[in-house]
């Protein structure tokens, strides 16, 4: 069994993405929050788009997205690659089931895909130790600036600088209160 942390929210909402444990097992994914089980699915009726704000899923007619701390072991624990924008379908030694590429197109251009590698190089360095956190927050600053730039220059989609500038905004964890010394 493979587990792994993730955030499950809607597409186009940011507020309040439900914290939860993400299981892959017996060609089934089950999300679970707390002591409740989200859901269940067969691998086979999943349709998954790895995009630059996580994966979107679609099943039973509704999509959700899930961003996962470690991206690349979630793709491989599916079966699929983990390169953001290209099209894939979930379920590892299943006939593939296409999916309907115009439904997730993004624009892509160098430019982008190395602003989709580095938030992916930020999301991997934010979960590390190593990395000194002075130094992931100045990264994270410089995306967000960025992609900010990019939309007033009119070199980036609104809907594009929204789902990176969300992603950017959720994989900043919240501060924490200092405790309260007395």
């Amino acid at each position: 069994m493979s587990s792994f942390n993730a955030r499950l929210r809607l597409p186009g909402h940011t507020r309040l993405p439900l914290g939860v444990e993400v299981d892959i097992l017996n060609e089934r994914m089950t999300l679970t929050a707390g002591e409740r089980t989200v859901a269940n699915w067969p691998l086979e009726q999943l349709d998954i788009v790895v995009r630059a704000d996580g994966f979107h899923i679609r099943v039973d007619g509704e999509e959700m997205v899930l961003s996962v701390t470690d991206s690349k072991a979630f793709a491989a624990a599916l079966g699929i690659e983990a390169s953001p924008v290209r099209p894939v379908t979930a379920g590892v030694g299943q006939t593939s089931t296409s999916l309907r590429p115009t439904a997730f197109a993004q624009p892509t251009d160098p430019e982008l895909e190395d602003l989709r590698h580095r938030i992916s190089d930020f999301a991997r360095d934010l979960a590390a130790d190593a990395v000194p956190p002075a130094d992931v927050f100045a990264r994270w600053l410089r995306l967000l600036k960025e992609i900010n730039r990019r939309l007033g220059e009119g070199s980036l989609p609104t809907s594009l600088f929204y789902q990176l500038n969300t992603h950017l905004l959720e994989l900043m964890p919240e501060p924490v209160p200092a405790p309260a010394t007395v």
